[in-house]
This record gives C-alpha cells, structure tokens and sequence, in this order.
C-alpha cells in the first residue's frame, strides 16, 4: 500500500534537502553557485560541531569573526582531517568552493567561462554528458553539488554518533 502522508511527514530528515532544491533550481548562475556552498557550509559546521566535545569552545571554533573553522575552505578540511568527509567528499567540496569563489568575487562570472568550465569538467560526482545530451558547466555544478549535499545530509547524526568524548590521558 502507497503511503499518502506528504513528503515532509514520511521524510523528515529531508526537508532542509527539498528546501535547497526548490530553491537551487529557481536561481540565477551566481545564485546557484552560492546557495549550494552556503548549503555545504552549513552541513559541514553541523557534522563538526556533532562530532566534537559537546562544550562552548567547539562553538568558538565554529561560530564568530575570525572563528579558526568559519569558513568553508576550513570546514572542509577541518571534516576531512577528523574523517568526517571521505577524500573524494573533500576533493570535490574544494571544486565546488573554487567555483563559488570565482562567482562571489567577479560580478561577470559565467558557467560560460573558460576557467569555470574547466573546474566543473573535472568534478568526480556530476553528471555527465550522454548520448546527445550536453549537461554543460551548470548542469555538472549543480548535480555534482546536489550529490554532495545528499551525501551529507545525514552526515551531522551520524558524526554525532561517533561525538567525541573527552577522557583523562595518561601521564
């Protein structure tokens, strides 16, 4: 029997993923480029701050200016080196923020561009071209961002799972 209950109702761990889609696939180029790393950012603080010391000091890592993990270059590599995000994840996460980096400092930016085009080619979690279907720079970004945002969509309760605990070393 096909359960009827709406999507929010039987899928609640996706609602936030269903928020970014609807919202992703309205945007303009520079738009999409920065919800889905804004996006990323934000499932990387919450998988950190999940995985360390439940205290005030993994918020002082994470949260204010100049906090050491506020950004996502540092998030990103912060996860990787506590095994949060696999090598691949990480790898693909620096694509993708280069991509946005390019969009947020340069107001002409195109999935157009040469350099742009290039950073999307090479994303490992895209989609790509097919028979006679040209997915294209946008099309690459966005699946290959979309992929790694449902990866780690679930990544904050599982890290949490794993939380670390602080224990008395020997002496």
């Amino acid at each position: 029997m096909h359960d009827q209950r709406p999507f929010e109702e039987t899928h609640p761990h996706l609602r936030e993923f269903k928020e970014f889609l609807d919202a992703s696939n309205k945007e303009s180029e520079r738009g999409l480029a920065l919800i889905c790393a804004a996006m990323l950012d934000d499932l990387l603080e919450k998988s950190i701050r999940a995985f360390l010391l439940d205290h005030e000091a993994t918020a002082r890592l994470l949260d204010g200016f100049n906090a050491p993990l506020g950004t996502l270059s540092a998030r990103a590599l912060a996860a990787f080196a506590l095994g949060v995000l696999s090598e691949k994840e990480y790898r693909e996460c620096e694509k993708l923020r280069k991509v946005r980096n390019i969009f947020a400092h340069n107001i002409h930016a195109s999935f157009s561009d040469q350099n742009v085009k290039d950073l999307c080619a090479n994303l490992e979690l895209s989609t790509k071209d097919y028979g006679e279907v040209r997915v294209g720079a946008r099309g690459q970004y966005a699946t290959a961002a979309t992929a790694l945002i449902l990866n780690l969509t679930n990544r904050p309760h599982y890290a949490g799972l794993r939380r670390l605990k602080y224990s008395r070393w020997p002496y």
